[in-house]
């Protein structure tokens, strides 16, 4: 049986988000409704009532967008001051009966 290298990102996830979350802007649209938005970052943007509550909602979008992106191995955007590192290993797989 082969093993085939993959490779596991690594990072401080907390890190990760508050650094996005320096980078948010924020803008009220025509109703009043604030929103958020990581530029450079596809998929991180959130919207509420207050500021509070977007920047609330843009920290769980980014912190969920970073999980799936993970759990499928997807790219995770990158974020100034914050080193996403790889390293390899071998994933095996089950002999088959």
């Amino acid at each position: 049986m082969e093993a085939k290298l993959k490779k596991a990102k690594y990072f401080t996830l907390s890190k990760y988000v508050n650094g996005a979350l320096k980078k948010a802007e924020y803008e009220k649209d025509e109703n009043g409704i604030v929103i958020a938005k990581v530029p450079g970052a596809s998929g991180f943007f959130a919207q509420g009532d207050t500021f509070e509550e977007a920047r609330a909602n843009l920290q769980e979008v980014i912190e969920g967008n970073v999980i799936l992106a993970l759990q499928l191995g997807f790219e995770i955007p990158q974020i100034e001051g914050v080193e996403i590192k790889e390293s390899d290993y071998a994933k095996t797989h089950a002999p088959q009966s």
